[in-house]
C-alpha cells in the first residue's frame, strides 16, 4: 500500500480521497505572514523527521503555504516523491512566490497544483512553472440546498418581503468591503427598501471602524454554523461580493449561494468569470491602478458603480430557485477525481536526489515577471531564496517589496486569468436547471 504524507490541518477531507493509501497526518498551522522565516520551517521540518520515516513516503499533501517549505527541505535530503499542492492562493505576494519557487525548483515529476479554474492553473504554470489543474477544492456538500425562504427570514427577523443581499466571508481588506458598502448604498438610492445581509467570519477591526458610518442600514451576522448560514443563503434573493483578492483561485461562497438557489453578482475578476455569467448572475466590471488600493500587493477593485447596477439588473430578473451547483464543484465529484489524482501520482516512482542549496536557479522556467523579480533582488539560488530573501524582509513580509515588481506580477498573473476566461462546459455550468 502506497504512504501518503498529509502536511494539512484538514484530516477529514484528506482523508477521503486518500482512502486507499496508508495516510500519516502531520499537521501544519496557518500563520500570518509575520511568522514565517525559514529558521522557523527548519523547526517544523525537525519535527517531522523525528515523526516519519520520509524515505519511505510515497506521495505528498502540501496544503496551504506552510506545507511548501517543508517539501523543500524533505527534498533537500533526498526524499522526493510527488506532491499534490493546495495552496488555496496565487502565486502572489513575494513570499507566496518564494515558496513555489523552492518546489519548482527541486521539482519532480509527478507535482501538481490544485486551482479553482483553468485560468488560475494557466497562471500557475506560466508564472511559478509547475503544473496545474482546474480541480475544486474541496468542492459544495449537499447540505448547501435550497429551502424555506419564508421561514429562513423569521428565524433571522429579517422582513419577509424587501430584496435581500447577502455577503459572506471575512471582512477584510482583501474582499473589497468598502466597494460592496459603496454599491450597495449607490443601488439603494434606486431600490431604497434593498437590504444588504452579512455573514462574516474573520474581522479586520482597524477596517470595521473605518467603515462604520457606512454599515448604516446592514445587518451583520458573525462566526454563523453552517447549517445558520444554509439558512441564511435561503433568506436572500441575490449573492454579491465586491472582492478582488489577490489569494483565492476561486469563490467557494457563492458556489454555496448558488447551491441554495441564488443568482450572483460579482466582479470580473479571477475564477469568477469560470463559473459566472448571464444565466446565473453577472459580473461587474474591474478598475486597475498603479499603487496599492488597500495594501501593497492590491492594484485592482471593483467598480462600486457597475456593481450597483449588475445587481440591479439581476434582482429586477426576478428570483429563481432552480440553480444547481455545476457537477464539478460539487464535494462527491471532488472527491472522486481527487482519489484518482491520488492514484494517478502515487504511480511515480519516489526519488533519491539530494539538492544542492548553492545550484543555480533555472531561470528559464520562469515567467518574464518572475525573472524581473529575481533580477531586481539579484536572486540567483536555491539559497537566495531562503536565506537573502529572509534578510531582506521579503519572507515574512517586513518589507512587500518593489512597487514595479509588484505590479508587473500582479498584472501578470490576474492578466493571464482575466484574458478569455476559460469556462466550465455548457454541461457543467453552475446554471438553471430543468
Amino acid at each position: 500500500m502506497k504512504r501518503v504524507l498529509a502536511l494539512t490541518d484538514a484530516p477529514d477531507d484528506v482523508g477521503i480521497f486518500c482512502q486507499d493509501t496508508e495516510l500519516l497526518l502531520f499537521r501544519i498551522e496557518q500563520l500570518p505572514a509575520a511568522g514565517h522565516s525559514f529558521e522557523f520551517f527548519e523547526q517544523v521540518y525537525a519535527r517531522l523527521r523525528e515523526a516519519c520515516d520520509l524515505s519511505t513516503v510515497d506521495m505528498v499533501v502540501a496544503e496551504y503555504t506552510e506545507a511548501l517549505p517543508l517539501l523543500y527541505l524533505m527534498r533537500r535530503d533526498g526524499h522526493s516523491c510527488p506532491a499534490l499542492i493546495i495552496p488555496h492562493t496565487n502565486p502572489y505576494p513575494l513570499n507566496i512566490l518564494c515558496h513555489l519557487m523552492l518546489v519548482a525548483e527541486t521539482a519532480h515529476p509527478g507535482d501538481l497544483v490544485l486551482c479553482g479554474s483553468t485560468n488560475a492553473a494557466a497562471a500557475y504554470e506560466q508564472v511559478a512553472g509547475i503544473p496545474a489543474r482546474n480541480i475544486c477544492t474541496f468542492g459544495i456538500r449537499d447540505i448547501y440546498r435550497p429551502g424555506d425562504r419564508a421561514a429562513a427570514r423569521a428565524r433571522f427577523g429579517l422582513p419577509p418581503d424587501r430584496p435581500i443581499l447577502l455577503y459572506t466571508g471575512r471582512f477584510m481588506t482583501d474582499k473589497g468591503i468598502g466597494a460592496l458598502l459603496e454599491a450597495y448604498h449607490l443601488l439603494r438610492r434606486s431600490v431604497p427598501d434593498a437590504l444588504l445581509t452579512m455573514s462574516v467570519t474573520h474581522v479586520d477591526a482597524v477596517l470595521y471602524n473605518q467603515l462604520a458610518a457606512q454599515l448604516e442600514h446592514v445587518v451583520l451576522f458573525q462566526r454563523l454554523s453552517r447549517e445558520e448560514t444554509v439558512s441564511l443563503y435561503n433568506a436572500a434573493d441575490l449573492y454579491v461580493s465586491g472582492a478582488t483578492s489577490i489569494f483565492e483561485t476561486y469563490g467557494k461562497a457563492p458556489l454555496e449561494a448558488m447551491a441554495c438557489g441564488l443568482p450572483a453578482v460579482l466582479p470580473r475578476w479571477d475564477g469568477f468569470p469560470y463559473f459566472v455569467g448571464e444565466h446565473n448572475g453577472a459580473l461587474a466590471e474591474v478598475r486597475y491602478g498603479n499603487t496599492g488600493r488597500t495594501s501593497p500587493f492590491d492594484f485592482a477593485a471593483v467598480d462600486p458603480a457597475d456593481l450597483a447596477r449588475q445587481c440591479r439588473r439581476v434582482l429586477d430578473r426576478g428570483r429563481l430557485t432552480d440553480y444547481r451547483t455545476p457537477a464539478w464543484a460539487t464535494y462527491a465529484e471532488t472527491m472522486r477525481v481527487l482519489r484518482d489524482v491520488v492514484g494517478e501520482l502515487t504511480a511515480h516512482p519516489r526519488l533519491s536526489l539530494p539538492v544542492d542549496p548553492s545550484a543555480a536557479l533555472h531561470r528559464e522556467r520562469y515567467s518574464p515577471a518572475v525573472r524581473a523579480f529575481l533580477d531586481h533582488y539579484r536572486l540567483d539560488t536555491l539559497e537566495d531564496l531562503t536565506g537573502r530573501t529572509t534578510e531582506l524582509g521579503l519572507i515574512d513580509r517586513r518589507d512587500p517589496g518593489d512597487r514595479t515588481v509588484l505590479r508587473g506580477l500582479h498584472d501578470e498573473i490576474f492578466g493571464i486569468m482575466a484574458a478569455d476566461p476559460g469556462r466550465a462546459g455548457d454541461d457543467e455550468k453552475a446554471g438553471v436547471t430543468g
